[in-house]
C-alpha cells in the first residue's frame, strides 16, 4: 500500500503546525493537525505505511507506529484528500477502529499524535448571500440586505404576498 495525496482542486495553505485545504471541487475546507498534515504531505504513491511512520517517528521524536498511520490515511480517505480508494492488508481490515486508537495511544504516550481532520462544508455565493437577506417584518435595505427569497418590500419591510408583517 501507498497511498496518495490528492492535490488536483485543491488550495492548500500551510498555518504553523496545522494545514488548511480547501476542495474547490466540494467546496469543502479540511484542517488537519500536525500529524495528519505530515502524513498527507508525504503520501507520494511510493511510501509505505511504514515509510510514513518511520517520517513521523522522525519529525515528531517520539514512536509512532502504523496504527497511527492508517487512522490518519482513514481520516484523509473519508474527506477524499487522496487518490484512488484507499486498500487495506486484512489484519488492518479486521482490526477494531477503537482498538487501533487504543493502541496508538499507549505506544505514541499522548493523544496529541492521533491525526486530526476536521471539515466544515464552505459556503458558496449563493449561500452567503441568503445568510444577509432580511427576514419578515425587518426593515429592508436594497441592495446591501435585500428580502429573503418569497418575500417582498412592502411599506419599507419585508413581508410575503398577502402583506403581513
Amino acid at each position: 500500500m501507498t497511498p496518495k495525496a490528492r492535490h488536483e482542486n485543491l488550495v492548500v495553505q500551510e498555518l504553523g503546525d496545522e494545514t488548511v485545504v480547501y476542495d474547490e471541487k466540494r467546496n469543502h475546507v479540511h484542517r488537519l493537525n500536525h500529524t495528519a498534515a505530515l502524513v498527507w504531505k508525504h503520501c507520494d504513491g511510493q511510501s509505505t505505511v511504514a515509510d510514513l511512520a518511520a517520517v513521523l517517528q522522525a519529525e515528531l521524536k517520539t514512536p509512532v507506529t502504523d496504527e497511527i498511520v492508517w487512522l490518519a490515511l482513514d481520516r484523509l480517505d473519508k474527506e477524499r484528500l487522496l487518490e484512488g480508494a484507499l486498500v487495506r492488508p486484512e489484519d488492518v481490515k479486521n482490526a477494531a477502529r477503537r482498538q487501533m486508537l487504543k493502541k496508538a495511544a499507549l505506544v505514541g504516550g499522548m493523544t496529541l499524535l492521533l491525526p486530526v481532520v476536521q471539515s466544515i462544508v464552505a459556503p458558496t455565493p449563493a449561500m452567503a448571500m441568503s445568510v444577509s437577506c432580511r427576514k419578515r417584518g425587518f426593515a429592508y435595505d436594497y441592495p446591501a440586505h435585500p428580502c429573503c427569497p418569497g418575500l417582498f418590500p412592502i411599506n419599507g419591510k419585508c413581508t410575503d404576498r398577502a402583506g403581513r408583517i
